[in-house]
């Protein structure tokens, strides 16, 4: 949104194709169906439901029973550039298969393409650039990085499930609806991709060798497609303070960047009678540092730090984790204040020369750690997701690279469930 004075109107793409293979991905066995009944292959045996994998063994967005397979995760076209001298647009849209073009948390496609950016900025205030549209909400670096300058094939945890938003119109806890949060769905309606509809006030400016940026951001509080969850608003805001250090430029540009940013905004279920039920304030918040240059030794290295929270809405994944299975994977929203979850991320990169780079990211997420007093969740339901993906960039050219990354993935449920019959 701040096109130089002599740029010019321009189309730009993006394309990135992945192939995944899950390793260690067993299909499910031993889960009986409602009626009891076997299922899947014909040596199931009773009660079993063999032949169905867990959605995160499953080869993205279309989740069919394959543990791998090539999927086009992004393509990408735009147009950016000055309708006057102070005012300029930037426009985007997606047409690779992820969250943006199928309906979330299911395997159906919405569209060929759709829009993810379509934003005007004016730049006439001075302090104070003022953009409107569709674009980016003010938040992790995650989300706000472009492909490009994205280190890794996949996000983490805690910005898959408790930053990206998948908008529903009912909960379910188990294999039953929540009373007042509308009937159990599987699927959902829109999701936000990291970006919403909305007017942003925002800068930047220095001060000796310190550059500053401000972003303040009214939003709907819906997805990309501008359902209108509710007549509520959100609030993002966001500030970062960076000491410039010698070298590179652009989104590369040296130096050590302090972060932090806060969301917060309203959501509700719609009931089975059509009426609108209680509303549920969603909350997300997170601070970080992320340094970028020429230390130990004097090849370029980066090294970052980011702790992540959720306070309501906190998706806690699908019944069964599994689309098509017995169960039916209906959602499941931990949506009441109090529900909380935190992530914490560790990243470090080592750049060999303009070619070769190497990469490790530890990432945590404690999901649903804390929970609502009075509501169906307990601690029960808490999980601990572990990852560590290990990887390296070969850069092509400038504009092309090839990217593999490695995942050790461990989930973890530390609490057992507490029965209130203690001989079942």
């Amino acid at each position: 949104g701040t096109e130089p004075p002599n740029a010019k109107p321009r189309v730009f793409g993006a394309a990135a194709l992945t192939y995944s293979n899950f390793f260690g991905c067993d299909r499910l066995s031993g889960l009986a169906k409602p009626d009891g009944t076997p299922d899947g292959d014909s040596d199931a045996g009773p009660g079993k439901n063999k032949g169905f994998y867990v959605n995160n063994c499953r080869v993205g967005p279309e989740l069919e029973n394959r543990d791998d397979g090539v999927n086009l995760q992004a393509l990408v076209l735009g147009s950016r550039g000055p309708i006057s001298a102070k005012t300029n647009y930037f426009m985007t849209a997606q047409f690779g298969s992820n969250a943006a073009t199928y309906k979330p948390l299911n395997t159906d496609r919405e569209s060929l393409g759709t829009l993810t950016d379509a934003s005007l900025t004016f730049n006439h205030i001075p302090g104070a650039r003022l953009k409107a549209g569709l674009f980016k909400k003010p938040g992790p670096e995650e989300l706000l990085q472009p492909l490009k300058n994205r280190d890794y094939i996949f996000l983490t945890d805690f910005t898959r499930r408790d930053q990206i938003e998948r908008f529903v119109t009912g909960n379910a806890k188990g294999t039953k609806g929540i009373p007042g949060q509308g009937t159990p769905v599987t699927e959902a309606y829109d999701a936000d991709v990291g970006r919403d509809w909305g007017i942003q006030i925002f800068d930047s400016f220095r001060t000796a060798d310190w550059q500053h940026t401000y972003a303040v951001m009214g939003g709907n509080g819906n997805g990309i497609r501008e359902d209108d969850n509710n007549n509520e608003k959100d609030l993002n805001l966001y500030w970062s303070s960076e000491k410039n250090l010698p070298g590179g430029k652009g989104p590369g540009k040296h130096g050590v960047k302090l972060y932090v940013y806060h969301q917060e905004g309203v959501r509700n279920f719609i009931k089975t009678d059509g009426s609108d039920s209680e509303d549920f304030e969603r909350i997300r918040y997170g601070v970080g540092i992320k340094a970028l240059g020429n230390f130990f030794g004097g090849h370029k290295q980066r090294l970052g730090l980011h702790f992540m929270f959720a306070d309501g809405m906190v998706l806690q994944s699908a019944v069964t984790s599994c689309t098509d299975c017995p169960y039916g994977g209906q959602i499941q929203i931990a949506a009441e204040e109090g529900n909380k979850a935190r992530g914490t991320t560790i990243d470090y990169g080592f750049y060999l020369n303009k070619k070769w780079q190497f990469d490790a990211r530890l990432s945590r997420n404690n999901l649903l750690y804390e929970t609502a007093e009075n509501t169906v969740w307990s601690p029960s339901d808490e999980r601990i997701i572990t990852e560590l993906a290990i990887g390296t960039n070969y850069h092509i050219n400038p504009k092309s690279r090839v990217t593999l990354n490695y995942v050790f993935r461990e989930s973890e449920a530390p609490n057992p469930v507490e029965h209130p019959n203690p001989n079942i």
